[in-house]
């Protein structure tokens, strides 16, 4: 049984007016073929195209960046999954087929300047020409579809269009190219019957030749008419968001000059957009812009938080940083975004936005300047953009991607990614931040690591935002990462919303979001709870820390003798009695990139089945040197991968430092401290001084499900509790009329919440709530195993009692009598 005792009269600070937003990437077709719903892909038929600068030496299998970078293309068609499981038969223009008809690509005599290609068709007797989509071509009963294109012919040519699936004919039309230059031809087609499964087919007489420089297919009915997919984009307006973070994400940075975010490159007539090939694996031809983009702030009454490129590539896949002139074609670039959205009509951007049909401003209250960038290549260029860009705009709310104490950011963008238990334990990551630093964004967030897109991923992600809105003195803005999946063609998991070409459905994750975002109060409010304690559930080998030739033996664990079973940065080697870590320099050279060489690790065991050990007692005489970090650890083991990593062309070692997060003892020059992982680790405890002389010393670990006690020589040096989280967390809010108690429950079972409150309240009361077994997921096909609901309760009360569901997020709202 749980308790919470609310102190409305005490107010601890206002809720923050923006902090449950959505954050848009183009990945996993989140753009074409998503919520900008074009349904014929390749529609400008350069998908084949290698990007510049790149090259392929295994016939379009995958490129490789002029900096290194791999990534997969097969022709065009992208993920060696997506070929796979979409049975994609080849050919050699993607998502285009000929039967009786000879298509090629053009290079010389394309529709303007940005287009790269245009396709040369003749047809021959009962020939065909078929678009397969982004699989499958859909068709909804009455709904219409306008079909348009760029084409020209030396003699007139009709085209007879339909969509079809096997035998049935769902749509058709036809038109008549009459000019032998490039003109614009749009015609309607009207569904009789619904399928996901089409094909869109286009037919002409024996003889015909033409070229199409540009072509679509899109839904008429739009939201508000603004061109993008209805229940996708009221998906999310029921989430109320406060804001919308775009474009990005890692397609900001792009890999290289090419395929890096400009905003001149998103603007004006689609057909006028160049095309450019995503590092989540397909092209892009940006229907979805700068300009769709701020209109869907406006329709979704959301701020805008616009993304520059600060002059680099991504940092993470072999990055080029701009030369000085590029970096100032990139802050001109952002200039005139910022003139786009905020200039008047008089001037040269501002009068564009007018001519697009926006006469007045977009409002754009936030920049942030790079995305996931660091080091001093990105906090110079963050500097030279934010003193520059404030000059002209001083009232833009300015983010970066590093806390680092030079940048002086109003607001620092923090991202995580991990499993749900981290998120469980971190509740109170903002408890204790210092007050007189930037405010927080948490951009990016998500459960990753095992449960991905189930309820106990959800409720994990939910008792983090409890933590958000605990701090909202200093966590303003949040967001779930990523926001969109086209089911057939992910490039990460889990995503919040996911569809296939007529179909929709939401993770449970969707639900925490909602649920908080339209239950936000006026004030945070003081409060108290009490609740149990569930510790983590560990296992994995016990090892030894330290650096090149750290010299360790007569390891025993559990009373049996032990010795190496597995290496971890580095290796070892036999020497006299015991062993002796070694630097592995093909490794570093490979690694030493992204990951510093912190320390070489050995694991040692009595059998490779150890690694499922979470209690015994470990000890090992280890060389201790005054300038090497030394030390022992026990609870080494990977944790699941995720997604990302799974799918990577080159498979990650599961045994990476950045994936393990055991449990260790490091002495560095006489001072010892407890650490919990190696990149950048949680401190368990520190600062402990240790009589200790150079040569060797017995180094020991008892441990159990609860604690760890590390000694060294028979006297002990730290004892820590091992990770643990509350089985229920809560937050209270309140207007004048109406106090918010959210609960999360983390616990599998119903817990009896007695909540107390210093104001008297109405009887009837209601719950906003989702809830379900911990693996209990939505498909495409089940869309609706979790689901949120609101239930009209009785028995509120000064002192009352709420029957938290087991794995549950919950807003319970009681009225507060007048």
């Amino acid at each position: 049984m749980s308790k919470i005792t609310a102190k409305t009269a005490s107010k601890r600070f206002d809720t923050a007016p923006d902090l449950y937003g959505i954050f848009f990437e183009d990945i996993s077709h989140a753009g074409d073929g998503g919520m900008y719903p074009e349904m014929l892909r390749n529609r400008s038929f350069e998908d084949s195209l290698i990007p510049e600068e790149c090259t392929t030496d295994d016939n379009g299998k995958t490129f490789v960046s002029p900096t290194g970078w791999v990534d997969e293309f097969n022709n065009g068609e992208g993920m060696n999954e997506w070929v796979r499981d979409n049975h994609i038969v080849p050919t050699e223009i993607p998502a285009w087929y000929s039967e009786n008809c000879t298509i090629s690509l053009n290079t010389e005599d394309t529709l303007n300047a940005v287009r790269k290609t245009a396709l040369q068709v003749e047809f021959m007797e009962n020939g065909s020409l078929k678009n397969i989509g982004y699989a499958g071509v859909p068709q909804v009963d009455g709904s219409e579809y306008t079909f348009m294109c760029f084409a020209k012919s030396d003699a007139p040519v009709t085209l007879k269009l339909s969509v079809t699936d096997g035998e049935k004919t769902y749509s058709a039309a036809e038109f008549t190219i009459n000019s032998v230059e490039y003109a614009q031809y749009s015609v309607t087609m009207k569904a009789e019957g619904t399928t996901g499964n089409g094909a869109f087919v286009i037919k002409a007489d024996a003889g015909s030749k033409f070229m199409l420089g540009f072509s679509s297919l899109m839904p008429v009915d739009t939201y508000n008419g603004h061109g993008l997919r209805k229940d996708l984009v009221e998906k999310l307006k029921n989430m109320h968001p406060g804001f919308m973070r775009f474009p990005g994400g890692c397609i900001v940075e792009g890999f290289t000059m090419e395929t890096a975010m400009f905003f001149r490159k998103t603007i004006g007539p689609v057909w006028e957009r160049p095309s450019f090939w995503l590092l989540w694996h397909y092209r892009s031809t940006n229907g979805l812009g700068f300009h769709e983009y701020l209109q869907l702030c406006e329709d979704l009454g959301a701020e805008a938080l616009y993304v520059c490129n600060c002059g680099m590539t991504c940092q993470g896949r072999c990055p080029y940083f701009f030369n000085d002139e590029e970096i100032d074609d990139m802050l001109q670039d952002t200039f005139d975004a910022l003139e786009y959205a905020l200039g008047d009509s008089t001037t040269k951007w501002g009068a564009y936005r007018a001519k697009m049909g926006h006469e007045a401003p977009f409002n754009l209250k936030y920049l942030e300047i790079g995305n996931e960038n660091w080091g001093p290549e990105y906090n110079r260029r963050f500097l030279y953009f934010k003193e520059r860009i404030l000059a002209k705009y001083p009232d833009l709310i300015i983010l970066a991607n590093t806390n680092d104490e030079e940048l002086h950011p109003d607001i620092v963008d923090d991202h995580y990614y991990n499993m749900p238990e981290f998120y469980a334990e971190n509740i109170g990551i903002y408890d204790n931040y210092d007050r007189s630093k930037p405010d927080i964004f948490v951009g990016e967030f998500s459960v990753n690591q095992t449960y991905e897109g189930q309820i106990r991923g959800a409720v994990a992600e939910a008792m983090f935002m409890v933590g958000f809105e605990r701090n909202q003195d200093k966590v303003k803005l949040c967001s779930y990462a990523p926001l969109f999946e086209h089911v057939h063609y992910h490039s990460w998991y889990p995503n919040l919303i996911i569809y296939d070409n007529y179909r929709s459905h939401v993770i449970p994750s969707y639900y925490a979001f909602s649920i908080f975002g339209k239950n936000r109060g006026d004030r945070v409010v003081e409060m108290q709870e009490e609740t149990d304690t569930i510790y983590r559930a560990l296992h994995g080998y016990p090892f030894v820390s330290g650096k090149d030739g750290t010299v360790f033996k007569n390891a025993v664990l559990n009373g049996a003798s032990a010795t190496p079973v597995k290496n971890v940065h580095g290796k070892f080697e036999e020497v006299g009695e015991g062993y002796v870590l070694r630097l592995d320099q093909e490794e570093y050279e490979k690694e030493h990139r992204f990951y510093r060489m912190i320390d070489m690790v050995t694991a040692v065991a009595t059998k490779e089945e150890d690694i499922n050990l979470n209690k015994g007692t470990f000890e090992v005489e280890v060389e201790y040197k005054k300038d090497v970090p030394t030390g022992i650890g026990v609870l080494c083991a990977p944790k699941p991968l995720s997604f990302y990593d799974r799918m990577l062309p080159v498979p990650t070692d599961p045994w990476k430092m950045f994936n393990l997060e055991p449990i260790r003892l490091i002495i560095r020059d006489g001072v010892a401290s407890v650490e919990r992982g190696f990149m950048r680790p949680p401190i368990l405890a520190s600062d402990i001084p240790v009589n200790i002389e150079e040569g060797f010393h017995k180094f020991a670990c008892t441990y159990d499900e609860q604690k760890a006690i590390f000694s060294v020589d028979g006297a002990v040096v730290a004892e820590v509790v091992l990770p643990h989280y509350q089985s229920m967390c809560s937050v209270v809010t309140a207007t004048d009329d109406e106090v918010i108690i959210k609960i999360v429950n983390f616990s599998e079972e119903e817990d009896d919440v007695t909540i107390t409150l210093d104001v008297d309240v109405e009887d009837a009361y209601s719950v906003d709530r989702f809830y379900g077994p911990a693996d209990a997921e939505n498909t495409i096909d089940n869309p609706g195993v979790v689901a949120d609901e609101t239930v009209e309760l009785t028995g509120a009360a000064k002192e009352f009692v709420y029957k938290a569901p087991g794995m549950s997020v919950n807003a319970v709202k009681v009225k507060i009598k007048k």
